[in-house]
């Protein structure tokens, strides 16, 4: 998140530097990313159930960090604000959970995560 507000932060003459890459690429890239990170607060046991639901909140996460990084854009000099920009933010906050929820699926279809068992206390 830090990166991704710095980058916001910059105006137009400084970001000259970076590889002029599509703006909205840049941004679902950052946003499937910040929503990977976002999905790993979930242990992998727990991300098997109800995963599309997973995939909403954490696509919900980063459209709303979207929100908050366009209105600090606002107000960067020469740069602006753009209902685009966070279309491009869901899409990526999405595919970043989606992805994760596929790789949560092979991980647990070939390594297979042990439920947990309650202990019972064998003094009873």
């Amino acid at each position: 998140m830090a990166i991704i507000f710095k980058l916001s932060s910059m105006t137009m003459d400084q970001l000259e530097d970076f590889p002029h890459i599509w703006d909205k690429l840049a941004h679902f890239c950052e946003y499937a990313t910040l929503a990977g990170c976002y999905a790993m607060l979930w242990t992998r046991n727990e991300w098997s159930k109800r995963q599309w639901l997973r995939v909403l909140v954490v696509g919900g996460l980063a459209l709303l960090y979207g929100c908050t990084d366009e209105y600090h854009q606002s107000f960067v000099e020469t740069r602006d604000s753009s209902v685009l920009d966070l279309v491009a933010d869901l899409t990526g906050g999405l595919m970043g959970g989606i992805v994760y929820a596929i790789v949560t699926r092979i991980l647990n279809r070939f390594d297979p995560v042990p439920e947990k068992k309650l202990e019972v206390d064998s003094r009873q």
